[in-house]
C-alpha cells in the first residue's frame, strides 16, 4: 500500500510541476558523464533504442568524450525543473537536414509527455536557430510510446529501414519538414 502511495505522490508532484515548470535544454558538459553511464547501462532503455549494450565503462567514456568534441552535432541534457531526466541531440546530416535522437533516461519520467515537450523544443532550435529545413529520425517500430511522441511533435512515418550484416535492428524512418 505504501509504494502505491509514493506513486500517487510522484504523480501529483509531476502534474503540479508540469503545469508550473517547463522543459529546458542545456548543452551537455563533462559533468554529465555519470548520467550517461547510468542511462547507457539501463536494460529497458537499451531495448527501446538500439538493443546493443556496451558494458565497458572505458568504451562508454570514449564515446561520451567524442560527443563533447563533435562540432556539427548539438547534444543537450533535458531538464525538468532542475532534474536532469534525459538527453536529446541534433546531428548534422547535410546543410538542410538534421537527425534527432532522444532518450528519457530517468524511468519514472517516461510516458508523461515530457519527451514530446523536449522534442518540440529541439525542433524549434533546429529550424529557427540552426537553419535546418528537415529533421529525420529512426525509431524501433515496436517503440509505440516514442512513435506517439514523434507524431504529436509533427513527424510522419516514411518507411522501414533494414540494416544487413549488423546487429542494428530494423527501424522506422520518420521526418518533419519546416
Amino acid at each position: 500500500m505504501e509504494s502505491n502511495f509514493h506513486g500517487v505522490l510522484f504523480l501529483a508532484e509531476l502534474l503540479y510541476n508540469k503545469s508550473t515548470m517547463i522543459i529546458k535544454l542545456r548543452e551537455i558538459a563533462s559533468m554529465d558523464w555519470e548520467l550517461f553511464l547510468k542511462w547507457w547501462k539501463d536494460d529497458e532503455l537499451i531495448q527501446l533504442t538500439s538493443g546493443i549494450k556496451e558494458t565497458s565503462d572505458r568504451v562508454l567514456l570514449s564515446y561520451f568524450k567524442k560527443l563533447l568534441r563533435l562540432s556539427n552535432d548539438h547534444h543537450f541534457i533535458i531538464l525538468f525543473g532542475k532534474k536532469a531526466i534525459g538527453h536529446i541531440a541534433l546531428s548534422h546530416k547535410s546543410k538542410n537536414i538534421s537527425e534527432i535522437h532522444i532518450i528519457i533516461g530517468e524511468a519514472k519520467y517516461r510516458g508523461k509527455g515530457l519527451g514530446t515537450e523536449a522534442i518540440k523544443k529541439a525542433v524549434q532550435i533546429a529550424f529557427d536557430e540552426m537553419g535546418y529545413n528537415r529533421i529525420i529520425l529512426e525509431v524501433r517500430p515496436d517503440n509505440k510510446r516514442a512513435i506517439h511522441a514523434y507524431k504529436k511533435s509533427g513527424f510522419v512515418e516514411e518507411k522501414l529501414k533494414k540494416y544487413s550484416g549488423t546487429k542494428q535492428p530494423t527501424t522506422l524512418l520518420m521526418s518533419l519538414n519546416k
